[in-house]
């Protein structure tokens, strides 16, 4: 893996990390909230055997800059972010696979730009406003609450909170990636204003605009787990569907986090649907 920070014309920092080899299709990847690019380091040595890929860390998440702005954290002003970082590295030839967060930029940026595919890693087919007795209050209430309670005292105390959750060593390496040391505690990554701003802008998205307006091939790789909110996952599916050309696939005993959960089952599904 290859990282460096570049600066674009507007003057923002970003974060990238590279993997793979020249002269082949390339695969960007877009993580989802509160993580970073190399949150991706598993399924990108996967991938990197067969395409160049390149995975970002989002405005405001690891080390890239930020404008604390609301509308700069709209789905389409991150869309234009993306298609920034494109130009600056003159790729060609690329597919967008996005987790969570990631998957809502993704379909904001086939509404707008040309994209060979777009790819969903359990994620940009909920609407936030669909889910009963939800309310953007809530959602930015249970966000603050996160973000302000996830500390630990050192390092060794987060990694057992992650073991007591029957979480593996594997996974606890990659998700160190989304904590920082502050003030002496480990706390996560992400900044509480850019949560929140992302927060409000996700609540209804994917919007009818938005879906209405995307007209490339479409996989979404869905999680199974927790079961109780498939009943959710399959009326927001059935919506998803109305308006795009997707292939949906459920990826057995994988929760949202799904490319850490089932990374060769991913990768397999990811490498079939490019190769046709």
């Amino acid at each position: 893996m290859q990282t460096e920070c570049v600066t674009l014309d507007n003057k923002l920092n970003v974060l990238v990390n590279i993997w793979g080899i020249e002269n082949k299709t390339t695969l960007i990847l877009l993580h989802g909230l509160g993580s970073t690019g190399k949150s991706f380091e598993e399924l990108a040595s996967i991938l990197s055997k067969s395409f160049k890929i390149f995975a970002f860390d989002l405005p405001g998440h690891g080390k890239s800059s930020f404008f604390n702005d609301e509308e700069f954290f709209s789905m389409d002003s991150l869309a234009d972010w993306v298609m920034d970082i494109i130009d600056f590295y003159n790729i060609e030839d690329y597919h967008i696979i996005g987790h969570s967060l990631g998957a809502y930029i993704g379909l904001n940026f086939a509404k707008k730009y040309p994209l060979k595919s777009l790819i969903l890693l359990d994620g940009g087919y909920i609407q936030s406003s669909n889910i009963p007795d939800n309310s953007l209050k809530e959602e930015i209430s249970v966000t603050l609450r996160h973000i302000e309670t996830y500390t630990f005292q050192n390092w060794e105390d987060y990694e057992q909170a992650q073991y007591n959750n029957g979480v593996t060593n594997r996974l606890v390496e990659l998700s160190k990636n989304s904590m920082k040391c502050e003030e002496g505690k480990i706390k996560l990554i992400i900044p509480i204003d850019v949560a929140v701003h992302l927060t409000q802008k996700m609540f209804t998205e994917p919007s009818e605009d938005t879906l209405t307006n995307i007209d490339i091939p479409v996989l979404l790789l869905r999680s199974t787990l927790p079961e109780e909110f498939n009943s959710i996952r399959k009326r927001e599916t059935e919506r998803f569907t109305k308006h795009l050309k997707v292939s949906v696939t459920e990826v057995d005993k994988a929760t949202h986090d799904i490319y850490w959960d089932q990374p060769t089952i991913v990768c397999t599904h990811i490498l079939k649907w490019i190769n046709s």
